[in-house]
């Protein structure tokens, strides 16, 4: 086999190897969970944390496979569909069990349901968005927090509260945490709008991206990076909720009821002035066949006078 075909190969197979690359963190995430629950103390939160770490190396991962596919131009329906099956396990099945393990196995049933109503919101995201990603073009928004961010807010809320040395002591506590991940995957299949930030950028989403990025970075310098990561999550979920409120303001039922009544006054006024016109020229029609009535009238009264005129002078003449 010669040099250009095991290259052009190699060039179709990266995608793919990048996207187990994400499997593969997400399944040592998954591992190290399991060893962390054999733990006790600083070693099972350690455990834990590196799991957490691990979720978002998934995440980078998973941002890079789409890339080098359309950079490289091999892109196909093969890749999108094993991205999705990825997808499922790294940003839905892992961070559960990063929870899970983190606190919510001392929430008994309560923390179970938590974590697969997380797992189940991920997996109805994933499958909406296969079905109404359009084929071309870019999607301004995304409908819900997108599957790498639902799994990016379970990290963040992991690695904060670890670092902080955040003890959930009490069963409300806990019980909070299992309603925050239970929020997380009902995001996910909301309809709260996303920014995408794909395709060319407005200066709505520079100055979006600008703020993000500023106030990560303050942040690293006021306090540590994963309670600054944590508050640039808590930043992208509270600018979709109140983006979205906007947009529903803007372009409300009353609103559209109001624009809609006006084009119907507008179409009735130019209605009435279209007959008012055809009245006018249909009067116009009349006006004019009348005067070429009386023409005709007058034209005939003439000849008749001309033939009066002759049979007078016949008879004279006889």
């Amino acid at each position: 086999m010669s040099k250009m075909k095991k290259l052009k190969k190699a060039k179709f197979a990266l995608p793919s190897l990048i996207t187990l690359g994400s499997v593969f963190c997400s399944f040592m995430a998954i591992a190290t969970v399991m060893d962390a629950m054999r733990l006790q103390g600083d070693a099972h939160l350690d455990k834990i944390f590196i799991a957490a770490l691990l979720i978002l190396a998934s995440i980078v991962c998973d941002l890079f496979d789409g890339k080098v596919a359309r950079k490289t131009g091999t892109s196909s329906k093969f890749g999108m569909e094993l991205d999705s099956l990825a997808d499922g396990v790294s940003f839905g099945l892992a961070p559960a069990f990063v929870m899970y393990g983190f606190i919510l196995h001392e929430a008994g049933i309560f923390g179970i349901i938590a974590c697969f109503l997380y797992v189940s919101g991920t997996l109805v995201r994933l499958a909406r968005f296969n079905i109404e990603a359009p084929d071309e073009g870019v999607q301004t928004y995304f409908k819900g927090i997108p599957a790498p961010g639902g799994a990016a807010t379970i990290a963040a809320i992991v690695m904060a509260a670890i670092h902080t040395g955040f003890e959930f002591n009490t069963q409300f506590e806990i019980n909070t945490l299992g309603a925050i991940t239970i929020l997380i995957g009902f995001l996910m299949v909301s309809t709260v709008k996303y920014k995408t930030l794909k395709g060319k950028k407005t200066i709505h989403d520079w100055i979006y991206i600008g703020i993000g990025v500023s106030f990560f970075a303050a942040m690293c310098f006021v306090l540590h990076p994963t309670q600054a990561f944590f508050l640039l999550v808590c930043y992208f979920i509270g600018f979709g909720m109140l983006n979205t409120v906007y947009l529903n303001l803007k372009h409300s039922p009353r609103r559209h009821s109001r624009k809609r009544r006006k084009t119907i006054e507008m179409q009735a006024i130019k209605a009435d002035d279209s007959a008012a016109e055809s009245e006018e020229s249909t009067k116009d029609i009349k006006a004019s066949a009348d005067d070429a009535e009386s023409t005709d009238d007058k034209t005939d009264n003439s000849s008749e006078d001309t033939d009066d005129k002759a049979k007078s002078e016949d008879s004279d003449l006889n």
